[in-house]
């Protein structure tokens, strides 16, 4: 199995649906004894599945079923994946804050190198919403994700909001993705991913698109100043 984001032959690895740092934060190291409870909706080559015990937060049940290199797993995004963990902890622990004031200074994140680190979260988004689009067999041109991740340059057309929503239980996860096509091709998508009561709304948006969840959705071409923080209610557009 190739590597969808380099192209290599030797993809051996798979990505966690739920970063394993968010996992570990929110409910410690599970084990045989104590372990988490995993539920999926049905894709491709996967059926629908509920209340699978998972002991371990190695367990290849949290990841995607689809293969990356080691290289790209590893040394080429784990500066994405540090940024984003230093982010979704700093976020969750201010979460009544941010609602109150609508909004956060990213400097406030990340003193130093403000715009490179909100760009390297911005890229860890992209290897998951990637690795979505290769799983789930959503036609959308996969290369510019691709470039994005090898080039350390932000995916174009993908967009990020950061807000609250509340949920009946204690989770970590993402939605089903949820897809708008124009002329026979995906114009828009957009997806869930939720660790807590802390969202990120993902949004895959061509030139011309204008829908509400775009509205208070950031981008790195916008710069890092202050972004939103916004209530979801679990359903977006």
């Amino acid at each position: 199995m190739k590597c969808w984001i380099c192209g290599a032959e030797e993809a051996a690895t798979r990505e966690h649906l739920a970063k394993a740092s968010d996992l570990k934060a929110l409910f410690g190291k599970p084990s045989q004894r104590y372990p988490l409870y995993f539920h999926a909706s049905d894709r491709p080559g996967m059926p629908r599945r509920r209340n699978i015990r998972v002991g371990s937060l190695k367990s290849d049940t949290l990841k995607f079923a689809h293969r990356i290199c080691l290289t790209c797993n590893s040394a080429r995004t784990q500066p994405y994946d540090y940024a984003w963990e230093l982010c979704s902890g700093d976020l969750r622990a201010a979460v009544p804050r941010l609602l109150a004031r609508g909004s956060f200074r990213a400097n406030w994140l990340f003193p130093y190198d403000t715009r490179r680190a909100m760009r390297f979260v911005h890229l860890y988004f992209t290897k998951l919403f990637g690795c979505l689009v290769i799983e789930g067999g959503i036609p959308i041109d996969i290369a510019p994700f691709s470039e994005a991740i090898t080039s350390g340059r932000p995916h174009p057309h993908l967009y990020l909001a950061f807000g609250h929503l509340p949920l009946p239980v204690v989770m970590a996860g993402g939605s089903d993705v949820h897809t708008a096509q124009l002329e026979r091709k995906v114009a828009f998508a957009t997806w869930l991913y939720h660790v807590g009561d802390l969202a990120v709304n993902v949004m895959y948006a061509l030139p011309g698109q204008h829908r509400e969840g775009l509205k208070v959705a950031w981008h790195p071409h916008m710069g890092a100043q202050r972004l939103r923080f916004t209530r979801f209610s679990g359903e977006t557009d």
